[in-house]
């Protein structure tokens, strides 16, 4: 699996790339932050008051209602912490998830914009970690563990300043310690990131190979081949729990330094300030206070070690994350993109030489390759698996750019197209068809809004598709996830007619009608025979009846073109098409209905 490196970012390099769903959030982040400062005040005054009664309490005047002036503000600022924390922590969590929200439709968003090499170098299971993992330690910062660490910091800095404020020089007994603990927090934070990398890197292959499995078990169970991959997927788990081990044991070792500074200023306070008491310097008062603001500091201390663990996952994910964000968009990767609307006649294809080579693969796929199909007229591309058949189709969608030559369609250069309005002009049928849980409705029109169940069914009908559900549910018929509960066949016909819904102007068909039985093609064969009147078409097919309805025909070759012509043209030539016809005539194909 190929390393991808994460570039490391600030926190504010972070927040600027997912400004555009904090910013529309800020004033409830600002109202939760001025609730935070609320429950710091009364956290802070606390201790104050506790010890405002202890001298109270023990003085010789006994001032009672003092006392109980001094208890009545120590209740009423308790029951200001309760609500002030708990209307802070529904307004924080309440802001944290509708950020979460929108990131995620950003993130989806964003990799349906991403061009299609992108995924080459990328595996499924990869993307989806960033989609659901490291959004979701995104989530933990954004709900509960930023307003802790807020309160945490705010309490700690507020103890600090009220300690200085009542005896700076008992105050600096106490907080010699401090500066070790915040040292020992940043050493071991940089362990922690690292490790979190290790953990979020092992997190991907662990879901990169579960995705490729999964989606492929009837073919593992039927090689019997469960016991290799058991073992393969014990190995990425191994690794996945090493460095999650690693991670905790660095996580582990930062308390016990953190209760050994907290004894020792507990040690240094209960010496010096008690000793402080007894010689009257301090009043007990005093020294209940302080012992409470040790409690207010190393116990946010605590929560704080227990936040920035949080804080370091949550990082990374956002790097991860941010990674994702900054790839260029399709729409990013070429100058032109300018719509265009009016082409509805002129579906002229032209390649002039043609060279492309896929990333990472030395050998070109296309080399120097030069052909053209006229407005309505249908060309056949054959060759052996390899040949460079379906790289044409793919540079003709625009999912990649070539490294040389120039592609017209309508006699404009392809990258002067918008891509949504080119390929809304191409409708591509490919032997293997993806279909979503949903409705018939749903995978015929893919959401989009416009056509009427009568259009529906009449294009049903065309693929003679609607025989096969119209006693199922027709088009309310639910789909399992990627049609199982279809066959092979029925599938093929259900992209067909999905094809015909949207009624482009140039028809593409790579081995379309490979996985649909005989009887089923020929009524299918009828449709696309009406289908092809009109439009510009694209076969990529072996059937020799299929060839002979076209008006000519490229044979491929590993990346070149070796004969362009019609099909009696090329039997003449007694070249690399006739050894083919030869090979296909001689196994005696059941030759289906021509397409004319």
């Amino acid at each position: 699996m190929k390393k991808v490196s994460v570039q490391k970012r600030g926190l504010k390099e972070v927040v600027e790339i997912l400004s555009p769903v904090l910013k529309p959030r800020q004033w409830e982040f600002a109202l939760g932050i001025c609730l935070v400062l609320g429950s710091t005040l009364c956290e802070i005054l606390t201790p104050v008051l506790l010890g405002k009664g202890v001298d109270l309490a023990i003085s010789s005047e006994g001032n009672r209602q003092g006392l109980i002036k001094v208890g009545f503000g120590f209740l009423i600022v308790v029951v200001l912490r309760a609500i002030t924390e708990t209307i802070q922590g529904l307004v924080i969590q309440r802001t944290g998830q509708k950020v979460i929200h929108d990131l995620r439709l950003m993130v989806f968003e964003k990799i349906h914009a991403l061009p299609i090499f992108y995924f080459d170098s990328h595996p499924t299971g990869r993307i989806l970690t960033r989609v659901i993992n490291d959004i979701k330690s995104l989530s933990e910062l954004f709900t509960a563990s930023i307003s802790v660490l807020i309160l945490d910091v705010m309490i700690i800095l507020g103890s600090i300043v009220s300690m200085l404020w009542m005896d700076w020089a008992l105050a600096l007994v106490v907080l010699v310690t401090f500066p070790i603990v915040f040292w020992t927090i940043w050493r071991f934070g940089s362990k922690l990131s690292k490790g979190y990398k290790v953990v979020r890197a092992r997190l991907a292959e662990v879901n990169s190979f579960l995705g490729e499995n999964i989606g492929v078990i009837s073919t593992i169970q039927r090689l019997g081949a469960e016991e290799p991959r058991l073992n393969k997927f014990h190995g990425i788990v191994e690794r996945h729990m090493d460095a999650q081990l690693n991670s905790l044991k660095i996580y582990a070792s930062v308390q016990p330094y953190a209760n050994i500074l907290n004894g020792i200023a507990m040690a240094s306070l209960m010496g010096v300030g008690g000793y402080w008491a007894i010689e009257g310097r301090i009043t007990l008062g005093v020294l209940v206070t302080f012992f409470a603001y040790i409690r207010n500091l190393f116990q946010p201390i605590r929560d704080l070690v227990e936040k920035y663990n949080t804080f370091l996952s949550a990082m990374v994910a956002a790097e991860r994350v941010v990674s994702l964000l900054e790839e260029p968009n399709e729409s990013q990767t070429d100058k032109g993109e300018e719509s265009i609307q009016e082409l509805l006649v002129d579906t002229s294809i032209r390649f002039n030489g043609i060279s492309f080579h896929y990333s990472g693969r030395d050998s070109l796929a296309l080399d120097s390759v030069s052909f053209s199909v006229e407005t309505g007229k249908s060309l056949a591309i054959v060759g052996a698996t390899g040949s460079g058949k379906s790289t044409i189709i793919r540079l003709l969608m625009r999912f990649y750019q070539p490294q040389s030559g120039e592609i017209l369609f309508g006699g404009r250069n392809l990258n002067d197209w918008n891509r949504l309005d080119l390929r809304r002009q191409i409708g591509v049928i490919q032997q293997e068809v993806y279909l979503f849980s949903g409705t018939i409705r749903d995978n015929l029109t893919l959401g989009k809004k416009g056509w009427d169940d009568s259009y529906l069914e009449e294009q049903c009908k065309k693929t003679r598709f609607w025989e096969l559900i119209k006693n199922r549910g027709a088009l309310e018929m639910i789909l399992a996830e990627a049609g199982s509960n279809l066959s092979l066949g029925e599938r093929q016909l259900l992209a067909f007619t999905r094809t015909w819904v949207f009624n482009p102007r140039v028809l593409i068909l790579d081995e379309a009608t490979a996985s649909v039985d005989p009887i089923s093609e020929r009524y299918l064969l009828s449709a696309i025979r009406e289908g092809l009147k009109g439009r510009t078409s694209i076969v990529i097919a072996h059937r020799l009846s299929t060839l002979q309805s076209c008006d000519s025909i490229l044979v491929m070759e590993q990346g070149r073109l070796v004969e362009w012509g019609s099909y009696h043209s090329l039997i003449k030539k007694r070249g690399l098409f006739y050894k083919f016809h030869q090979i296909y005539t001689h196994q005696g194909e059941n030759s289906p209905l021509s397409l004319r």
